[in-house]
C-alpha cells in the first residue's frame, strides 16, 4: 500500500493552534484503525473545525522519525514504500461532507496541486476503507513489524551480525510473517470458510466496527499467568503455537530469557488469539 496523495473521509477530533500552527488529529480509515494526530494544516483559510466529517486532501510529508530511529527506513524522503501509518501528513484541503456548514474550509476549488513531498497522487476521487478491509491492513502490518523483530531475535540468538546479514533477516522475516498472516486470515476468514465472521457474512452481516479486545489483566507470575490463560479458554496447541512462534519452547523458558514478564506474555496470547 504505497502512501500517494489522496482525497478521503476524515472525521476532525482535534484541532489546536501552537505558535502559528495548527496541528489536527482526525480519524481517517484511509490511514490505518486509530486516529491520526498532528496533521499539519496546509490549506488556505481556516482549518476545519472540530466534530466535522470532511472529504480531506491528504499529503504525505517524510517518514516519521521514529521509523528512522528504529532503523526501518534511512532518511526522511519518501519513496512511495512506506504504510500510511510511517509517515507525516498534512492537510491540504477540506470540504464538509453531507451539505453541513459545520467546518471552516479551505479552498478546494482550481487545479490539483503539485506534490511538495514528491509523493505520487492517488487515483482520482476518494478513498473509501471499510472496516473489515482496514483491520486486516492494520493486523498484517503488525504481524510484518513483528516478523522481522522475531527475525533479528533468532540472529543475535545465533550470535550472527543482524546488520550485516541483512537480507538474511529480511528472508527470515517474510517466512514468519507468512505463517502470522495465514493464522490471521484463517481466524478472520479461514480458508475453510469455518470462522464466524465469515459464518455472519455469509448470512448477510456486514463488518461495521473492529474494536480492540479487552486488555489482559495485571499478571505478576507465572502462575498467575497460568490461571488466567486457562479462563480464556484456548487450546493448549494454540498458546504453544505462539510461544514457539517467539522462539520459545514453553512459557517457563520464555520467561527465563531477559526482559520478558508474565504480564508481557499475556499481552502477547491475548493479542493473537483473542
Amino acid at each position: 500500500m504505497a502512501v500517494n496523495m489522496m482525497e478521503t473521509q476524515a472525521k476532525i477530533l482535534k484541532v489546536e493552534n501552537a505558535r502559528g500552527r495548527i496541528s489536527i488529529e482526525a480519524d481517517i480509515p484511509a490511514l490505518g484503525q486509530y486516529p491520526t494526530r498532528f496533521i499539519r494544516w496546509a490549506g488556505s483559510g481556516n482549518a476545519p473545525a472540530e466534530g466535522t466529517e470532511v472529504l480531506a486532501t491528504m499529503e504525505p510529508t517524510t517518514r516519521q522519525s521514529r521509523f528512522l530511529k528504529d532503523g526501518t527506513f534511512t532518511g526522511e524522503a519518501i519513496s512511495g514504500e512506506e504504510m500510511p501509518w510511517q509517515v507525516n501528513w498534512e492537510m491540504t484541503a477540506s470540504k464538509a461532507l453531507g451539505g453541513g456548514n459545520g467546518a471552516s474550509t479551505g479552498d478546494t476549488g482550481g487545479a490539483a496541486k503539485a506534490s511538495r513531498s514528491g509523493a505520487a497522487r492517488g487515483p482520482n476521487g476518494a478513498v473509501w476503507v471499510d472496516a473489515n478491509l482496514r483491520h486486516r491492513v492494520d493486523a498484517m502490518s503488525v504481524n510484518d513489524r513483528e516478523a522481522v523483530r522475531l527475525a533479528i531475535a533468532f540472529g543475535a540468538t545465533e550470535g550472527s551480525n543482524v546488520f550485516k546479514d541483512v537480507d538474511e533477516v529480511l528472508e527470515q522475516a517474510t517466512t514468519i510473517a507468512g505463517w502470522l498472516n495465514t493464522r490471521f486470515e484463517v481466524r478472520m476468514g479461514g480458508e475453510s470458510g469455518s470462522s464466524l465472521v465469515t459464518q455472519a457474512q455469509s448470512l448477510g452481516a456486514v463488518v461495521t466496527e473492529v474494536q480492540d479486545a479487552p486488555e489482559a489483566p495485571e499478571i505478576k507470575n507465572e502462575a498467575e499467568l497460568r490461571t488466567w490463560v486457562e479462563g480464556q479458554g484456548w487450546s493448549r496447541d494454540d498458546v504453544r503455537d505462539i510461544i514457539r512462534t517467539a522462539g520459545y519452547e514453553s512459557a517457563t523458558e520464555y520467561l527465563a530469557a531477559g526482559g520478558h514478564t508474565a504480564q508481557g506474555l499475556a499481552s502477547l496470547l491475548r493479542e493473537r488469539l483473542s
